[in-house]
């Protein structure tokens, strides 16, 4: 059996940290972040962002008057959110058992880490319990449709093909080994069907709100989304 995500994640913190600051380097300075805050909601009571790395996205709520708690497993990954000249709160906790009470927050944001939690029904039934009633989750994945293919270059000048080599319906873990401008980084996720995300987000007791496709323009990923903005509104309780 696998070893939990969190401690993968762990074992790449400081890789990650790097890889994560370096201004322009990954999707999220390119085009991703300005997307996502767009759906962002107004400032509320509190805002917590589950996984929240080394803190980058936490940085971001707060300039826009966000009053942010940042909660993630990666221990080292906290204490460089926190030690930020623009830290902000953090605290160490597993995103299947929030170190929070109930009720206590009115946004849940999860920016680029659904799909690396192992149990994604425990975590959604957990951001579920710290939210007030018609609370909001934010949330951004890797596109299931990525996570389950890859661009195959064909010959001639045909733009390369997007297939998809194993089952888009069925979960699995997978791993990336990225190497760019001089930073190595390992990503590992979880592969997860569209259904299987909007079905926990409807046992959890959420209402989808938006649905929202991105895609690079000018890329070969104009044809295909990378990622997935989610917005959802508490509705009811699992235990209710």
């Amino acid at each position: 059996m696998a070893a939990p995500l969190s401690g993968a994640w762990r074992d790449v913190a400081e890789e990650w940290i790097a890889w994560a600051r370096t201004p322009n380097h990954d999707s999220y300075w390119k085009f991703h972040r300005d997307r996502f805050l767009a759906l962002v909601p107004p400032p509320g009571a509190l805002t917590v962002d589950v996984g929240c790395g080394e803190g980058r996205v936490g940085r971001d709520l707060t300039r826009h008057g966000h009053r942010v708690l940042g909660v993630d497993a990666s221990e080292p990954a906290v204490r460089a959110a926190a030690a930020h000249p623009e830290g902000h709160p953090t605290v160490a906790g597993d995103a299947m058992r929030l170190p929070l009470r109930a009720r206590c927050a009115d946004l849940a944001v999860a920016f680029m880490s659904l799909q690396d939690i192992d149990h994604l029904d425990a975590a959604l039934a957990e951001i579920a319990r710290v939210l007030i009633d018609g609370g909001r989750l934010h949330a951004a994945i890797v596109h299931p449709i990525n996570s389950a293919g890859m661009f195959v270059v064909t010959d001639g000048d045909e733009p390369p093909a997007f297939t998809i080599p194993a089952s888009y319906t069925e979960s699995f873990r997978y791993r990336d080994d990225v190497e760019r401008d001089g930073l190595t980084m390992t990503f590992q996720s979880w592969h997860r069907p569209l259904a299987t995300y909007t079905g926990a987000l409807r046992d959890a007791g959420f209402v989808l709100e938006v649905v929202d496709e991105v895609t690079e323009p000018d890329d070969k990923w104009a044809r295909v989304p990378l990622f997935l903005h989610l917005v959802a509104r508490l509705e009811r309780r699992p235990d209710a």
